[in-house]
């Protein structure tokens, strides 16, 4: 799953990088607009069915009818929400071109959520490999619509159209790996119930909390810089997507499993500081090493992207791992009001402090609020994973401390070789640099980390399940 996501963000990276060459970043921007409404309504009408059919052993065709229906009815309202949304964000942002961009890019989230819901079967017996190539194709397939529109109109246009076909390409194919009939009911809506309605709560808060800075931020900034914000803000999206999106369907299997059999808190500590090891040395280079990467990727005009892109992944190295887990563990506990929890109390810290810091300080104060949320955001998950796994905040810390120090060395390394960069390299020169250089850090950081975990007693964590995986490779 890790592989194939990997490749299918690969191909996303690729279509953005030439979009990025043929477009500017106001062309960017206005798009950037237009998703940010799509986006909040996509997250918060987003609904677990296929984890409601996970929980049964043998979810009957009812089951399916009904879970169909509701996400039509979901893709539905979607569109009416957005098209009627339309209007008045074009006059918030004084940008008419909203009205028929936001329409048109209402469905790409409808098409989203009418995926085949029988790949659920698969998923159950962890065979994700059906998923994964809806992923490549959908993202190839509009890798090629989006670089040939871009060629030849120069408009945001391309970008628009690629985000629709993506999920248009996934929707159909979903429906040839895995056939579904279409028999609209509702007659077990009491089997989606209760998830949907903690679940509904939940999304609320986590479209705002996701996207309120680009909410708030086109007020104050003109076109080019939000579009500047959106790219740096993607290019962090990637490695979280790449690796997070993928194993959440697995670890919620394994969260499972281990409910079962008594093991809930040392799998999860397994997880989230293997998590937090992947993310962190990710997140370090994006932020160390900005410069060059905008250099590379965007070319000489996006530079101004640079110090964005290194407060966000600084801010995404901090919290990330916890509490991205946390959703997977509450649901497979059946206790997904502590995950509302958690939303609740980050939004009602971030929301109040991206307003007050973005309208007195504008991208900066944006900025600052990012990072002080990611803190508190963290210090809060690991409260309510002691109430969940019965893990003290101690134990907690410590599984973070071993990555953490071993990250210390490489961050050093990445200071000291960051001179190597110059503003007239040329591409291929940077590229060079930066394979060299991430080469040496990520092996610093693994060598550094192991030495610790043998001085430690060489525990079952992360490490070892690595070790055990890079034999199994070896060998084959």
């Amino acid at each position: 799953m890790t592989g194939g996501r990997f490749l299918a963000k690969c191909l996303d990276l690729i279509s953005l990088l030439i979009l990025a060459r043929f477009l500017g970043p106001a062309e960017f921007g206005v798009v950037a607009m237009a998703m940010t409404a799509v986006i909040i309504v996509e997250t918060f009408s987003e609904m677990p069915l296929s984890a409601a059919l996970l929980n049964y052993q043998a979810p009957t065709d009812a089951m399916y009818d009904t879970a169909l229906t509701i996400a039509i009815l979901r893709a539905l309202a979607i569109v009416a929400m957005l098209c009627a949304l339309s209007w008045p964000l074009a006059q918030l942002y004084d940008e008419p071109r909203l009205i028929a961009l936001q329409c048109a890019l209402s469905l790409a989230p409808a098409m989203r959520g009418l995926l085949s819901q029988r790949l659920t079967e698969y998923a159950r017996v962890l065979d994700f490999r059906r998923d994964v190539a809806l992923d490549v194709m959908a993202k190839a397939g509009s890798l090629v619509i989006a670089t040939i529109l871009a060629a030849m109109t120069g408009s945001y246009w391309a970008i628009a159209i690629g985000k629709i076909s993506t999920t248009a390409i996934a929707m159909m194919a979903s429906y040839l790996f895995a056939p579904q009939r279409f028999r609209l009911t509702l007659a077990e809506w009491h089997v989606f119930a209760d998830m949907i309605g903690w679940n509904a709560a939940r999304q609320i808060l986590v479209a705002l909390n996701w996207q309120i800075d680009k909410l708030i931020l086109p007020r104050f900034v003109d076109v080019a810089t939000f579009g500047r914000f959106s790219w740096a803000d993607s290019l962090v999206a990637v490695p979280a997507q790449a690796i997070i999106q993928p194993i959440t369907p697995p670890l919620f299997s394994a969260f499972v499993a281990a409910r079962e059999g008594g093991q809930m808190d040392r799998v999860y500590l397994k997880a989230s500081t293997g998590v937090f090891a992947v993310t962190g040395t990710i997140f370090l280079m994006m932020a160390l090493l900005a410069e060059p990467i905008i250099h590379l990727i965007l070319g000489p005009r996006w530079q101004e992207t640079a110090p964005i892109l290194t407060w966000l992944a600084c801010a995404a190295a901090i919290g990330f791992a916890p509490t991205v887990l946390l959703p997977a563990l509450a649901m497979a506990l059946n206790n997904t009001r502590i995950a509302f929890i958690q939303l609740l109390i980050e939004f009602s810290v971030k929301v109040p402090l991206i307003i007050a810091l973005t309208m007195t300080m504008k991208l900066q104060g944006l900025l600052i609020g990012h990072t002080i949320a990611s803190v508190v955001g963290f210090i809060v998950t690991m409260v309510l994973v002691r109430k969940l796994a019965d893990l003290s905040i101690t134990t907690q810390l410590i599984g973070f401390l071993r990555p953490s120090a071993a990250m210390l060395p490489m961050a050093l390394f990445l200071v000291g070789t960051s001179n190597v960069f110059g503003p007239q390299d040329s591409a291929l020169y940077t590229f060079l640099n930066l394979s060299w250089i991430c080469g040496v850090a990520l092996v610093l950081f693994a060598a550094v980390d192991l030495f610790l975990w043998k001085l430690s007693g060489a525990p079952d964590g992360w490490e070892a399940l690595a070790l055990r995986m890079a034999r199994k490779i070896v060998r084959r």
